[in-house]
């Protein structure tokens, strides 16, 4: 039995990230591994069932390039990622595993699908399964029944003709469970991440679910429950299994698992005794980086801490729900700096009563808070979020071709007094006006590699600069 999965090829010539949700283009010069994937791969070797991984998105490849693997491979199952604003191109993944040959079976994964599997297995012929995230167990499933899918829970499919959903399956409360994702199936010398100091990088969890919940409206943590944890030694076993592989840098991409104080303390204060030798990037909330956190997330190896601020409206942020203030996020910045960590903030436009003058506030804010890096996100409302129902609601929505739920995009709505157009028109200008400001090049030269440094800002001048 050979199970094949693969990352689709890139969407756009940037690269998309599909990764534990729907998030779209790349935004900078960045490649991560396929973290879902890996868990999968992880979890099946768990139980004794090999697999291996064709990252196609990273490597720049074709589909041309897909079927050669495929063919090569002779899998008895492919199962690939997606994401929504790449649902239409990841979709002919299905349809070459079936040219290769009719009896290889096809499944695809990912928030998308955990919002529309019926709809998402109708979309494609080719397709035979669909399997919502946080869903590893319904494909181990699937497999150790000889791919008999009835009764296995969490799973769409086809059945003489029809469309079968089968009963929910409850999200994995112990991490554990999953095993380690498996990071040796990749060549793991292509990553890279605007914040790398030091290669190989590996990209790894130590939490699902976000301690915000209900989290914010926009959010694809709605698909992934309520925070849960893997265990510190979990975590450990995995951390020196990637040292011995000679990874020198790590990156926690969603980590609701550091806004909990006293798990975030036991899981540092191992990695400090541990003495790994290896630095690590993070996601955080504003709310939860007290002072002497931060001392010791620096002491783990913490270089920086990714921040969500998303808008300083505060009708905007009471109706998302986020729960953070624009002082909080000040206050993070500056415990992160001290702490000797670099900081990024992300910001998003087009969130519901935004106007053209909380747009200009949050810019200033951004320039204010002089963070080393900064996003300027277009609030995507990705199917089965709160944000896409309440646009629906309103009349605010006129799309529903995927394609358009990219943040490179104007997004697929206009308010009464706020159009699709000028919202991406202000994104595209935010980023020009943050980042071509002299003092901030000038600190950037100082502070990081100039070879890297000039690759970005080419990068940065052909999405933000150009004409799109």
């Amino acid at each position: 039995m050979k199970i094949l999965l693969i990352e689709p090829p890139p969407a756009t010539k940037y690269g998309n990230l599909r990764t534990l949700g729907s998030i779209g283009t790349l935004k900078a010069d960045m490649a991560w591994p396929p973290l879902d994937l890996m868990i999968i791969a992880g979890l099946l070797r768990k139980h004794a069932i090999t697999s291996s991984i064709y990252d196609a998105n990273s490597l720049k490849a074709t589909f041309q390039d897909v079927k050669k693997v495929i063919e090569t491979e002779a899998p008895d199952l492919v199962i690939f990622t997606t994401s929504t604003p790449t649902i239409n191109h990841d979709l002919l993944t299905a349809e070459i595993a079936k040219q290769v040959s009719p009896r290889i079976l096809t499944a695809v994964t990912s928030t998308h699908v955990s919002a529309l599997p019926v709809e998402t297995l109708k979309s494609s012929e080719h397709l035979d399964f669909c399997i919502p995230n946080d869903s590893e167990f319904t494909i181990l499933e699937l497999i150790q029944n000889a791919f008999r899918p009835e009764n296995v829970a969490g799973l769409t499919y086809r059945k003489n003709g029809s469309v079968i959903q089968n009963a929910p399956r409850p999200v994995c409360q112990d991490l554990d469970e999953l095993g380690v994702p498996a990071h040796d199936l990749l060549d793991l010398s292509i990553y890279r991440d605007p914040f790398t100091r030091h290669k190989p990088i590996a990209v790894t969890y130590s939490s699902r679910g976000c301690v915000n919940y209900p989290p914010c409206i926009m959010c694809s943590a709605c698909f992934f429950d309520r925070a849960r944890y893997r265990s510190v030694g979990s975590m450990i076993g995995e951390l020196r299994w990637l040292k011995s592989l000679g990874v020198r840098e790590l990156r926690f991409p969603f980590e609701g698992g550091f806004n909990d104080y006293a798990r975030a303390t036991e899981l540092f204060d191992a990695m400090i005794k541990e003495d790994l030798g290896m630095t690590f990037t993070c996601n955080g909330r504003a709310d939860c980086l007290p002072a002497d956190l931060a001392v010791k997330m620096k002491a783990a190896g913490c270089t920086a801490i990714s921040i969500g601020c998303e808008s300083v409206n505060p009708k905007t942020m009471e109706f998302i729900n986020k729960k953070v203030s624009k002082e909080q996020v000040r206050t993070a910045v500056a415990t992160a700096r001290k702490a000797g960590m670099d900081t990024l903030v992300y910001f998003i436009f087009g969130l519901p009563y935004e106007t053209k003058a909380s747009m200009r506030g949050t810019l200033e804010f951004a320039k204010e808070l002089d963070a080393d890096l900064v996003t300027f996100g277009v609030a995507i409302p990705h199917p089965g979020t709160a944000f896409h129902r309440f646009l629906k609601s309103k009349g605010y929505l006129h799309s529903e071709n995927w394609a358009q739920y990219d943040p490179m995009s104007p997004p697929p709505y206009s308010y009464p007094d706020l159009s699709a157009q000028e919202i991406f028109d202000y994104a595209r200008h935010a980023y020009r006006s943050y980042y071509l400001r002299p003092r901030f090049i000038l600190k950037r030269l100082l502070k990081f590699n100039l070879a890297r440094e000039w690759k970005n800002f080419l990068g940065f001048m052909a999405r933000y600069v150009a004409k799109p």
